[in-house]
Order: structure tokens, then C-alpha cells, then sequence
């Protein structure tokens, strides 16, 4: 009876084990998950904070770029696209961001003083210099592309996007009164996708009304 009694009390006390053993691993599980969601949203948000700095200083220097020339960029190359990661954005708006806030090169920008000098990674001629509207560029703002072009970027590592406002009834000739049919603002509309890797190919005026569209994006309007 004795020796009956002791072996129970062994197999009960390596049951109890196991179940304990078990719990310890939910809880470590657990505790690894919300780890891991807490580091995934700190990301996020210094990602976020990044880009609203970024994006401030944009506009920052188009306002300076406005003054010096009287009216804001157009992007040369609208509508041109590339992929990043698994998703594609619209670079045009980027690449002509780069030469008008850092001065080195005017290609990508539409204008009828443009010399078509393209970026070399450096503003270095006494024009270019000139037209620096950004100065001290964080370094992590501007990246080049395996293609050599130059771009202006968010804090999640895309480009920015902007959008030039075309007037209903004949473009920009049409006057500062007439609608844009693609712009919000009556200057133009910068954004940031951000976190939103859905609808990276969302550029209309439509989606950037549509608050389950736009919700999480960083922008002007």
C-alpha cells in the first residue's frame, strides 16, 4: 500500500510538471507576440515621425522655391513608375522634388528655363548652388535608385508623391481660378502613403477624398 502510494504521488507530481512546463511556454509565446506587435508599432510610429518631419521641410522648400521663381514645380516625368518591394509607386513627383529642393539638376523638372542638366548626386556648379531651396538634405531623405535617378523619400524608405494641379478647360493656362481635376489643394498635394501598402497606385482625386483610402496617409490637405 505504501509503495502503491509513492508511485502515485511520482506520476502525479510529473503530470503537474508537464502542465507547468506547458504554461510556461504559452506565457513565453505570449509574451514574445505582444514583444513583437510592441516593436512593429514603435517602428511604425518613428517611421511616421520621420515622415512628418520630412514632409514638413518639403514644404518648407517649395514655399522657398515659389518665392525665388514665382510658381511651384511640375514634375517632368508624371505618372512614371517603379517597384519597391512588392508594391509600385508613381516617382515622377519624387524625382523632380530632389532637383528642385536640392539644386542638382533641373531635368525632371517642366519648365522653360530648364537646362535638362540631369542629377549627379551633388549640387557643385555655381547655378546649381543658386538653386538649393533645402539646405543640409538629411541624407536618409534622398536616395538613388539602381537606375541612377535621384529621389526625395518618406521615412518608410518610398518616394514621396505630388501631384501639379490641371485645370478643367485647358491645363494651367486655364487660369489659378478653374478646378484642378486632380489636385485637393489649388498649389499641389504632397503625401506620404506611409504605412499603407495597399494603395500605393491611389493618386486620383477621388481616392484622395475617400477617408478609407487616404486615412493613413501623411499629407497637405
Amino acid at each position: 500500500m505504501k509503495a502503491h502510494s509513492v508511485r502515485s504521488l511520482r506520476r502525479s507530481k510529473s503530470a503537474f510538471t508537464l502542465i507547468e512546463l506547458l504554461v510556461v511556454i504559452a506565457i513565453m509565446a505570449l509574451l514574445a507576440s505582444l514583444t513583437m506587435m510592441g516593436f512593429s508599432s514603435a517602428s511604425i510610429n518613428a517611421s511616421r515621425s520621420r515622415t512628418a518631419a520630412f514632409h514638413r521641410a518639403i514644404m518648407s522648400g517649395l514655399e522657398n522655391y515659389h518665392s525665388e521663381n514665382g510658381e511651384y514645380p511640375e514634375p517632368r516625368s508624371a505618372g512614371k513608375r517603379t517597384n519597391f518591394g512588392t508594391s509600385q509607386y508613381e516617382i515622377g513627383g519624387a524625382l523632380m522634388l530632389y532637383q528642385a529642393l536640392s539644386g542638382d539638376g533641373d531635368d525632371e523638372i517642366k519648365s522653360a528655363n530648364s537646362r535638362r542638366s540631369p542629377s549627379d548626386g551633388a549640387a557643385e556648379t555655381d547655378a546649381e548652388i543658386a538653386n538649393i531651396m533645402l539646405k543640409e538634405m538629411p541624407r536618409e531623405m534622398s536616395q538613388k535608385t539602381s537606375t541612377g535617378e535621384w529621389l526625395v523619400m518618406d521615412g518608410f524608405g518610398h518616394p514621396f508623391q505630388y501631384t501639379y494641379p490641371q485645370r478643367r478647360g485647358g491645363g494651367e493656362s486655364a487660369g489659378q481660378g478653374a478646378p484642378s481635376t486632380n489636385t485637393i489643394n489649388t498649389t499641389y498635394d504632397l503625401w506620404s502613403y506611409a504605412e499603407d501598402d495597399k494603395h500605393t497606385n491611389e493618386t486620383s482625386l477621388t481616392s484622395k477624398q475617400e477617408v478609407n483610402i487616404s486615412g493613413k496617409w501623411i499629407k497637405n490637405w
